[in-house]
């Protein structure tokens, strides 16, 4: 048997696992701040969005931002 080797095939997504979000903390300046939209009335929403922006929160040291669950949303504040 023999196999052809091929280049610049796309690797296909995993089926299972998350997907990163990218939210735009490296474009914010100190005051900036951005909305997450989604229904709150939700914990687990409240949650899982908090853990996501915790884990990105985590790749920008030289920064620092706070969140607080709005009526329509996570709204996320640079702060230094």
């Amino acid at each position: 048997m023999t196999f052809q080797i091929e280049s610049g095939v796309d690797l296909p997504r995993p089926a299972r696992g998350r997907r990163a979000v990218e939210f735009p903390l490296l474009d914010m300046g100190v005051g900036d701040s951005f909305l997450i939209p989604f229904d709150t009335t939700e914990p687990k929403l409240v949650d899982s969005w908090r853990r996501k922006v915790a884990a990105a929160k985590k790749k920008v040291a030289e920064a620092e931002y706070r969140t607080a669950t709005m009526s329509d949303g996570l709204r996320v504040w640079r702060t230094a």
